[in-house]
């Protein structure tokens, strides 16, 4: 086998025939890799002594961006706020409604509870099982000056 002297490289660059012959009957398992022979070095860097300026146009920059940001961000506020407080009173409106409509049939149902209880057959069968009886015409008090009911009657109806 005849090199070249400068040097052997796996892939057959600089080699002979021969090798290069050789290199391609080799099974795949032992055939070098391509760039096998390429070393790679870490150099350590120190930045420790530099001084990082502070550039006045990336400042600016900087701020521009935030400003924007905070304008869409309040543009959004102003037109998501509104539309949100009329969803929230729109709820509030069916929770109203529906507790109005809960109230309606709470006072109908205490209206006839009021009328079961004021019946005067029931108070008068709940005062004859408590052993009273109807009073005498000269028992009756009434309220505006002695006059009986009828006389009342007469007199309101013709206002």
């Amino acid at each position: 086998m005849a090199t070249t002297g400068v040097g052997f490289f796996y892939d057959g660059v600089m080699a002979g025939r021969e090798v290069k012959a050789g290199l391609s009957r080799r099974s795949a398992a032992t055939r070098p890799l391509p760039l096998e022979d390429l070393c790679f070095f870490v150099k350590p860097i120190d930045n420790s002594r530099l001084i990082k300026v502070v550039d006045p146009k990336s400042r600016r920059e900087c701020m521009k961006l935030v400003l924007t940001v905070a304008a869409v961000f309040g543009l959004l506020l102003l037109y998501m706020v509104p539309y949100l407080w009329m969803r929230r009173s729109g709820y509030r409106i069916g929770e109203l409604k529906k507790h109005h409509e809960e109230m309606v049939e709470s006072n109908r149902l205490l209206q006839v509870k009021q009328a079961e209880l004021r019946s005067l057959d029931r108070i008068e069968a709940i005062a004859r099982k408590l052993g009273m009886q109807a009073p005498a015409p000269e028992q009756v008090v009434w309220s505006d000056g002695g006059r009986p009911a009828a006389d009342l009657l007469a007199r309101n109806a013709r206002k």
